[in-house]
C-alpha cells in the first residue's frame, strides 16, 4: 500500500495493484480498476515514484545482501506509514519456548 493525501489533509493508503490511471487536470486524479476516481494533492509524478518504490520494496527482502544504490529510501517504505487515527500496527512474532 501506498500512502497519499486527500484534498481536505486526511491521509488513506491505496492499493498500487488497483490503480489504472493517474491524471493532472490541473488536480491530480486517481482512477482505480473500479472506475472509483480519488483526489489527491500528490503530483502523479510523486504518485509515480511511490509506486516505483512500493515495487522495488516487494523486492528488497527477496534478495541476499544489503542494499542497493538505486533501492527505495527508508523514509518512503511504505511498512513505516503510521495512520493517525489509529496505534501502530505489529506483527505478533510468538516465540515457542522448550517446555521439557
Amino acid at each position: 500500500m501506498i500512502p497519499l493525501t486527500r484534498q481536505d489533509g486526511s491521509p488513506f493508503l491505496v492499493n498500487p495493484d488497483r490503480i489504472e490511471l493517474v491524471e493532472e487536470t490541473p488536480d491530480t486524479v486517481i482512477t482505480l480498476a473500479d472506475g472509483k476516481k480519488v483526489l489527491v494533492r500528490e503530483t502523479a509524478t510523486e504518485v509515480a515514484t511511490r509506486f516505483h518504490f512500493y515495487q522495488r520494496s516487494l523486492h528488497v527482502d527477496a534478495r541476499f545482501g544489503g542494499r542497493r544504490v538505486y533501492d527505495p529510501p527508508t523514509d518512503m517504505d511504505p511498512a513505516r506509514y503510521e495512520h493517525p487515527n489509529r496505534g501502530r500496527l505489529r506483527a505478533y512474532n510468538e516465540r515457542v519456548e522448550d517446555r521439557t
